[in-house]
């Protein structure tokens, strides 16, 4: 599952749905010291950080990660969803509020619902609604929580926008990286380093999972905002750490990114050659900066159908259907790699052409 080919019942199929998008899973140089780690470390880390979980090479990636970032300090987690989980109910509690994307991802609207803040929810990208909503006040405290690219349709939030409106009523920010860290920023840093506002979010949640190839998420912000997780954030405080190969596969990643930018330029690349491509073919394709590709399709059964067609012509890439997505917005959620080949996006491009021409696709 680490390249751009998988092999499903025997059969090799293109991998079109990863979110491995630069290939960093299959890397030998991070695969090696995913090894290095776990020899030296140990297969598991045995404790929660507070305990003696903590290894020296958690607490250097974790200033890795905050350089990455451009932020004082940084918290790892077990995973992306504990992170954002993590940060939201430490930040956030009954007497407050958390202003909330409609098209957030499911972890962080697991961590308003644990918060036991006021959720409120504004309509997907509208910066009016939201400056509309944080006027009526009303509550001890205000988080304003976005993702930066949204998982299921590729596009970026407009967060020049936002941390001008969050300022201006005196609200937190809190930003998940989880789809930009690594495809988008002159360095990978992400949507945050793309628009210039490294430093204004006050809490910038990423995974290492995606694009970093490995497995677990981070919270990084000020050196305070840091120490506050450390004691307050239960998903971190009574979790055990991650497992030493995650952490060394993680920094490896790191040290990739920067040096390869040729990897971020591919996506961009290939993500204009699949959607022009797609939109020839008479598809309705979503307006993406990322590495996601939505393909719209419309009801659930017809996404399926699609879904199998392009299948049979070797591209493996499931329907999102509801309550993944809204209903009547059933998709084929496509996502490009830095490791595959224009052949390989040609191969997509036929598959999607022959279910057009026999009928399956809508």
């Amino acid at each position: 599952m680490s390249g751009p080919e998988v092999s499903i019942e025997g059969r090799r199929l293109i991998l079109a749905c990863s979110n491995n998008y630069l290939g960093l899973a299959g890397d030998e140089r991070v695969i090696e010291a995913a090894r290095s780690a776990a020899s030296r470390f140990g297969a598991g880390s045995g404790a929660s950080p507070l305990v003696s979980g903590l290894t020296r090479a958690q607490r250097d990636l974790e200033e890795r990660l905050a350089a990455f970032k451009g932020t004082e300090d940084c918290v790892i987690f077990s995973s992306g969803y504990l992170a954002n989980i993590g940060v939201i109910q430490a930040l956030a509690g009954p007497d407050d509020a958390v202003f909330s994307d409609e098209l957030n991802h499911a972890s962080i609207i697991d961590g308003c619902r644990l918060s036991r803040a006021t959720p409120v929810i504004y309509r997907h990208a509208d910066m009016e609604h939201l400056d509309s909503l944080l006027s009526e006040g009303g509550f001890r405290r205000s988080l304003v929580v976005t993702d930066s690219v949204f998982s299921m349709d590729g596009d970026v939030a407009p967060l020049t926008e936002l941390v001008e409106i969050a300022r201006r009523h005196g609200a937190m920010t809190v930003v998940d990286e989880a789809h930009a860290t690594g495809v988008l920023g002159p360095a990978g840093g992400g949507a945050v380093e793309a628009l210039g506002l490294t430093g204004q979010v006050d809490a910038v949640v990423g995974t290492m999972s995606k694009a970093l190839g490995s497995a677990g998420g981070f919270v990084a912000g000020t050196s305070d905002l840091a120490a506050w997780l450390r004691n307050r954030a239960r998903s971190q405080i009574f979790d055990t750490a991650p497992v030493p190969a995650a952490i060394g596969a993680a920094s490896a990643a790191i040290e990739v990114i920067a040096s390869e930018p040729v990897r971020r330029e591919r996506i961009a690349e290939l993500r204009a050659l699949l959607t022009e491509g797609l939109r020839d073919l008479g598809y309705r394709v979503g307006e993406s900066e990322s590495a996601i590709i939505p393909v719209f399709v419309g009801e659930s059964d017809e996404a399926m159908r699609l879904s199998a067609r392009i299948r049979q012509s070797g591209v493996f890439a499931p329907a999102i259907r509801p309550p993944s997505v809204p209903v009547g917005t059933a998709r084929i959620r496509l996502t490009v790699m830095a490791t595959h080949s224009d052949m390989q996006i040609a191969q997509v491009l036929d598959a999607f052409a022959a279910a057009r021409g026999d009928g399956s696709a809508p």
